[in-house]
């Protein structure tokens, strides 16, 4: 064995034995490379906006069930609003979502509202058809409490 150097011996050269060069560092010597930057930004997220809209759209489909569907509409209403705040301060990203949320919700009121009035009405107007027929003794008196509620109803 000889103590001469040889060029298959890793150790026997000196510019081997360094270690590699770090991950973004510049062989140049001019510092590192420009990156990618820190981790990428939390965005905002505006969970009532979506609420809004899910709740609106729901508003849609509940609208003839009287009261639930006011109700379900009135709510979306509510986060409609509150999530276009919160956008509009900054905190939150999807304002379009909460607009929408907030138009759904009107339109699913006003369908609600016009259900829920037709129906306390028409209830109210079966209510002394039911009554006046129960206190009815003759025939004559059930077709007057029938043509009473023809003319209620019928208003």
């Amino acid at each position: 064995m000889t103590d001469a150097p040889s060029g298959n011996d890793p150790w026997s050269n000196p510019s081997q034995n360094q270690p590699p060069p770090s991950y973004g560092s510049s062989p140049s010597g001019y510092g590192a490379p420009p990156g990618y930057g820190g981790p990428p930004a939390r965005q905002a997220s505006n969970g009532i906006g979506i609420a809004a809209l899910v709740v609106g759209i729901v508003s849609l489909f509940l609208w003839w069930i009287p009261l639930l569907g006011l109700v379900v509409a009135l709510v979306a209403v509510v986060l409609g609003i509150l999530g276009i705040r919160k956008a509009s301060k900054g905190e939150a990203t999807n304002k379009g979502m909460a607009i929408a949320g907030l138009v759904t919700g009107i339109l699913g009121l006003i369908a609600s509202l016009f259900v829920t009035i037709f129906f306390f009405t028409a209830a109210d107007n079966f209510g002394s058809l039911f009554e006046c027929a129960a206190n009815a003794t003759t025939v004559e008196e059930q077709e007057a409490c029938n043509e009473q509620f023809e003319r209620d109803f019928g208003q």
